[in-house]
């Protein structure tokens, strides 16, 4: 198929849903397929192959679409950083822990109106998600870590890579220890329907020691089909319309920038929107689908009003997340380790000789908890089963309610650490001064030779929610990311409490005496205000939006239905992680892999009435 002929399927964004998609659709000889990339194909270098390099590409043009927030007033009037991946396999490329964990919860439960969605039906998708990929792993290794996995819960054949590291630093082991005596069980397979507990996360890595991508394992081996065809360089502007008829507006192809020029494709079935929670809903704004009085504010045509684009009234929401810094004792074979010039440089040579090595692996070990892990006497709880949401439309009521009745569901896993978590700003591996920049920093200098060790501490379901929208008809411009950080005193409180928690586990037990002083914060906090104060100052994202094209009744603000197809047309369809509109309690990646598999079913395929059949 050459470029300039009109494909059945446009996708736009070659990330993990958009290459997902092609792959599977190209399956079929008679269906031709185009990915429009505004990236380029880059994912095989040193800085994306090789796992524990991924620092190297965040802020960096060439890897990253380098989001920013607006001005946060709940966090020091701060714009948060929100790397995005720009290139074949979007953010699989620059995802920090590469960890593969499904959500122990339902995606989009059968509350907010999207049957076929509920956890019963979708946990069919994560089953066939979990069989395109390949797990290998050896069992006396995982043992030793208390893992012991469900054969049921992984596949071993297909083309998404996954493995147990095959190292990990020296502060693992005291730390699950330390974890023992606090309580916290132990989760032998968080991926088999259950994630709550401490476990060592997989990781998508091949067992060559090479991040596993979308790109390398749904594009990479298809890429020579004749039917499929993939544009990089390609900066989607708008989509195109045509006069609709009963069934909607008519999407009949796509406007996009290569290189200086403007060019046009047509679609003769469908255009399917991948391209992430920020340039979704900016690709359909810019295409006069959206809020009117937005648009008019920007002198762009309405084409359809769809007024909960880029937010649902406020339904943009993000996993919000800190960390809190020690110094250790004595030497320690951390990342930190790789300051050293010698040390930096002997971890090369494992890697390259052996495939082995800190240079092999990323953040493994994962604790995901309930409330009341933190909220003991139920004081938060109470206070955050009494908020209102205010000046919002029924389908954000519907996920604040939900998230009220998750508060005290110890099945649920309300907030996540993850210890020890390397530092890249005090090893080799980074190339950017990832703390200062990014995480505000330690607050005190770090040493040369010495080891350090970070906890990582997140919140799974913030009550905060914000919005996306374009500040420009101009299509290379970014939009306002509005997160609202720590807007609520629920949010706030939570996270107080988990920093007090981290700093038990950082003086209990084997990993207790492992530690010489916390140097992040650089003082010690001794009351809430002054725990406040650091929190503001220090908080930051986990970089896993949803929200802002959210699949939700149409009555009750939603933007796609439960086939994802964009209420109010024909043919136009959201396959991202847009669509979520309420947070999960994980890390996206799996989930993303299962939605996009949900999608890519054909007419033959069909066994269930929820199933979703592309160009019907």
């Amino acid at each position: 198929m050459p470029s300039t002929s009109t494909p059945d399927y446009i996708i736009v964004g070659g990330g993990l849903c958009g290459l997902v998609l092609a792959a599977r659709l190209s399956e079929d000889p008679s269906v031709s397929v185009c990915v429009l990339e505004s990236g380029s194909e880059n994912f095989h270098d040193e800085n994306i192959d090789v796992p524990a390099n991924l620092a190297r590409t965040w802020g960096n043009p060439q890897y990253d679409a380098t989001f920013f927030s607006t001005p946060q007033k709940g966090a020091g009037a701060r714009q948060i950083f929100l790397p995005r991946g720009k290139g074949l396999g979007g953010s699989t490329l620059v995802r920090r822990t590469l960890n593969f964990v499904l959500s122990a919860i339902s995606l989009l439960d059968q509350q907010l109106g999207n049957p076929g969605w509920n956890w019963n039906e979708f946990m069919k998708y994560f089953k066939k998600a979990t069989q395109s990929e390949s797990f290998t792993y050896c069992p006396q290794d995982v043992a030793a870590y208390g893992m012991h996995f469900d054969e049921n819960a992984h596949g071993t054949d297909g083309p998404l890579k996954k493995t147990f590291p095959r190292c990990m630093d020296a502060l693992v082991q005291p730390a699950l220890q330390t974890a023992d005596i606090l309580g916290i069980r132990r989760n032998p397979d968080p991926s088999a329907g259950d994630n709550r507990g401490i476990f060592v996360a997989t990781k998508s890595i091949d067992a060559n020691a090479t991040r596993s991508s979308a790109a390398s394992a749904y594009y990479e081996p298809n890429k020579s089909r004749p039917n499929l065809v993939v544009l990089t360089g390609a900066r989607v502007s708008r989509l195109l319309t045509a006069n609709g008829s009963g069934s909607g507006i008519v999407i009949r192809g796509v406007e996009y920038l290569q290189g200086d020029a403007l060019k046009v494709l047509e679609a003769s079935r469908e255009v399917i929107l991948c391209a992430g929670s920020y340039e979704t809903p900016k690709i359909l704004e810019l295409s006069g689908i959206g809020d009117p009085s937005i648009l008019g504010k920007h002198g762009i045509p309405v084409v359809l009003d769809l007024k909960s684009v880029g937010e649902n009234h406020r339904e943009c929401q993000d996993h919000l997340v800190y960390t809190v810094t020690a110094r250790l004792k004595g030497k320690l074979e951390t990342y930190d380790s790789m300051q050293s010039p010698q040390v930096a440089e002997w971890q090369k040579k494992l890697y390259t000789e052996e495939r082995t090595g800190l240079l092999s692996a990323t953040p493994s070990l994962f604790a995901f908890l309930p409330l009341r892990t933190v909220d003991k006497d139920g004081i938060i709880l109470d206070s955050a089963r009494k908020m209102k949401l205010e000046g919002t439309n029924v389908a954000a009521q519907m996920t604040f309610k939900l998230q009220q009745q998750w508060l005290d569901n110890d099945r649920i896993p309300w907030i996540q650490y993850v210890a020890p978590f390397p530092n890249p700003a005090l090893n080799e591996v980074s190339s950017i001064n990832f703390i200062d920049r990014f995480m505000p920093g330690p607050g005190a200098s770090v040493e040369p030779g010495r080891a350090y060790m970070t906890i990582n501490a997140m919140l799974h379901h913030p009550f905060s929610r914000g919005s996306v929208h374009i500040t420009s008809p101009d299509p290379l411009q970014p939009p306002a990311i509005e997160l609202n950080a720590l807007d609520n005193d629920a949010d706030l409180a939570i996270f107080a409490e988990t920093y007090k928690f981290a700093g038990k586990f950082l003086k209990t037990g084997p990993l207790g005496a492992l530690v010489e002083e916390v140097i992040c914060p650089a003082t010690e906090l001794k009351t809430d205000v002054d725990i406040n104060a650091f929190l503001r100052q220090s908080l930051g994202s986990s970089f896993h939006p949803v929200g802002t094209v959210g699949m939700l009744p149409q009555k009750d603000g939603g933007c796609v239905d439960p086939s994802l197809k964009v209420y109010g047309t024909a043919n136009l369809r959201v396959v991202d992680a847009s669509i979520i509109p309420v947070l999960i309690s994980a890390h996206l990646q799996a989930t993303l892999y299962a939605i996009a598999e949900k999608v890519c079913l054909v007419p033959s395929d069909v066994e269930r009435p929820h199933d979703i059949v592309l160009g019907c």
